[in-house]
């Protein structure tokens, strides 16, 4: 989902929000009926091109982890990044890897996915699995 899609998003009370945005910009403003948000700071790169390229890091695959943790069964995971192309469908492929769910329809949907953010979700190797959300937006 875009960031401008998710700042006009409505949420029920048990969807929670996982917000990624540049690390030089100002977080979105999503709906505060969101259960909770993480919300995630890197550039849409797969490899460091200028020294101040902050990439997609284990530290930010642990931080997903340990937000599904703590919600482990939403109604819907709301993932959206500045475009809705690259960023958030890296992270939700490398969700639906680590967790066995269906990846296929995604992947055609978002044949832009950000290659490193699925692999570095993909090498997390505490992620568990946890039952699917019954929505993925």
């Amino acid at each position: 989902m875009s960031r401008e899609d998710a700042e006009l998003y409505e949420p029920s009370l048990r969807e929670i929000c996982i917000s990624i945005s540049d690390p030089e910009a100002e977080p979105a403003r999503v709906s505060s009926q969101f259960a909770a948000v993480l919300r995630l700071q890197f550039h849409d790169v797969t490899q460091r091109g200028e020294p101040s390229d902050i990439l997609f890091a284990p530290e930010h695959a642990q931080a997903v982890h340990d937000f599904l943790e703590k919600w482990p069964d939403p109604d819907r995971i709301v993932l959206h990044c500045n475009m809705g192309v690259s960023r958030s469908p890296g992270v939700a492929l490398g969700l639906c890897d680590v967790r066995g769910w269906a990846t296929g329809e995604l992947e055609r949907a978002h044949p832009g996915w950000n290659r490193l953010v699925r692999e570095v979700m993909n090498q997390a190797e505490t992620m568990t699995k946890i039952a699917a959300p019954r929505r993925f937006l």
